[in-house]
């Protein structure tokens, strides 16, 4: 007994026709001669997804000026078509008529009809697993560069940040660069024990937030080291430097821990950016500062030999700060 067919094949057609007409993936048929291949077929998910309407596709070449998918890869793609007969899940570009780039995943398969040769096209909208990768990405960058204990910049943020200001344009003391190692927090970890010394820590850091503004980058960049950036006019140098000194007298003051007062101060290394600066040079001149003012064995010590040229020379003029 012959079996007989479910489904007569014009009746077959005819669904597999209304699935490619809305299914709500974009689809599209066309020829596929390399240079001169066009549309033949899109679904509504297609013209959708490209802004496109079909009046203005209809025919078309794919290459043609302003075509959704104008990507450096296209003739491998079409090599694989040749070669292979399909390819599956190739990362491609589609430009939006509004201009706006979405990333796609592109299935194809060659076929013939009556002759002519056709290639469908599958094409999956990644956009949102893109951007969600995205925001992984950046939620992992920014913990990589970030203290977990007081939730400032750590080292590696501080240098992404400064390698990032120094690729800006600016000129020579546009930017000032405060290193700070504690003074007296070493008796405090010894006595009180560590967790003291992690609340020292912490409450510095609030301080430090606090008293600096918006347009100040802070960072932790040791056990009990911390950094600051401050932008400055190279007319302000000195001025600069006077208000650091009395923000960081602001900062150090004895904290209290557990009922008692750790006096916990800070030697203070200041450089101003100098032309020809890299993020080393300028970290290396602030940090040997430091030592300085650390030898000075002050509570408080703030040390910076020198102010930008340009203010030194205006002064000299009557016109410095």
């Amino acid at each position: 007994m012959e079996d007989k067919e479910l489904i007569k094949p014009e009746v077959l057609a005819s669904m597999l026709m209304r699935l490619f007409e809305f299914a709500p993936v974009a689809m599209a048929v066309s020829t596929s001669d390399t240079k001169t291949s066009s549309y033949a077929k899109v679904n509504d998910a297609y013209l959708k997804l490209t802004g496109l309407r079909w009046d203005d596709i209809s025919g078309r070449k794919l290459t043609s000026k302003g075509a959704a998918i104008d990507n450096p890869a296209r003739d491998r793609r079409h090599r694989m078509l040749a070669e292979q007969g399909s390819y599956v899940l190739e990362e491609v570009d589609i430009r939006h008529v509004d201009g706006t780039i979405i990333p796609t995943l592109i299935s194809a398969q060659r076929t013939v009809v009556d002759g002519v040769s056709f290639d469908v096209e599958i094409i999956l909208d990644v956009s949102s697993r893109v951007r969600h990768q995205q925001e992984i990405d950046r939620a992992l960058m920014a913990s990589a560069r970030t203290d977990f204990l007081t939730g400032l910049a750590n080292r590696a943020g501080l240098e992404a940040e400064l390698a990032e200001r120094l690729l800006a344009p600016h000129l020579s003391g546009d930017l000032l660069l405060a290193y700070m190692d504690l003074n007296g927090f070493k008796p405090v970890n010894d006595r009180m024990g560590h967790h003291a010394g992690d609340e020292v820590l912490k409450t510095i850091a609030s301080r430090l937030r606090d008293n600096f503004s918006n347009t100040h980058f802070i960072a932790r960049v040791g056990g009990d080291e911390f950094v600051i950036l401050l932008p400055v006019s190279r007319h302000d140098g000195m001025a600069a430097v006077d208000n650091l000194k009395d923000a960081v007298a602001r900062v150090f003051k004895p904290v209290p821990i557990e009922g008692e007062l750790a006096d916990v101060g800070a030697a203070v290394g200041v450089a101003f950016l100098e032309k020809g600066d890299d993020v080393a040079s300028l970290m290396k001149r602030a940090d040997g500062y430091m030592y300085i003012a650390k030898a000075t064995r002050e509570r408080i010590a703030v040390v910076c030999l020198g102010v930008p040229q340009e203010a030194e020379e205006e002064a000299e003029r009557g016109f410095g700060t």
